[in-house]
């Protein structure tokens, strides 16, 4: 895996990106919600499916319910954690994309959780992210600790206020790390 620090210099972050500009808009709402009812579970899949390439299914019933799924995200951003079964279920629930989950849990929890993707995939593992690779409950944990290990860094504060005065809004840790190694990505 590349150094981040070392990325992050000749890392360009355009302000007028739109997945730039929406971002700090959609964890604000987010962070508007305390706990997630079926409405609040149903529109905030739908708002981060809008800031992805993919169109949303849900699939209620399969593990889990609506009702349940808004419990998973009121918990997750109570306790800033999950158990890997509850995440599982979730990702049952949401087009059964741990991709879709995890951005889900980010802005529900930026601090705890982190967005996972085929390109960070790429990233961190460098191989072919193939849909079965990345939707692996294990390469999202192993991923997560490995931010959290990166945050722990000597230098780790001057690398966070670059990537923020770059994108002209404070981000969490694991966000500026994370935006690093996408738009680093092979």
């Amino acid at each position: 895996m590349k150094d981040v620090f070392e990325l992050e210099p000749h890392t360009r972050i355009s302000p007028e990106d739109s997945y730039v500009i929406a971002y700090p808009y959609i964890l604000a709402h987010f962070q508007s919600l305390n706990n997630f009812t079926v409405r609040d579970f149903v529109c905030v899949a739908h708002i981060v499916y809008g800031w992805m390439p993919t169109i949303l299914h849900l699939n209620p019933g399969e593990p889990i319910n609506l009702r349940r799924g808004g419990e998973l995200l009121t918990q997750a951003r109570r306790d800033g954690n999950l158990a890997d079964t509850d995440i599982e279920q979730l990702v049952g629930l949401v087009n059964n994309s741990l991709v879709g989950v995890s951005k889900l849990l980010h802005f529900t929890a930026p601090n705890a959780f982190a967005i996972w993707d085929s390109k960070i995939y790429s990233f961190i593992f460098e191989e072919q992210p193939y849909n079965y690779r990345v939707n692996r409950i294990f390469a999202y944990c192993e991923y997560m600790s490995r931010l959290q290990h990166i945050k722990e860094r000597s230098g780790f504060a001057a690398f966070h206020a670059s990537v923020n005065a770059k994108l002209g809004y404070e981000v969490t840790p694991l966000r500026a790390i994370e935006l690093i190694m996408f738009l680093n990505a092979p």
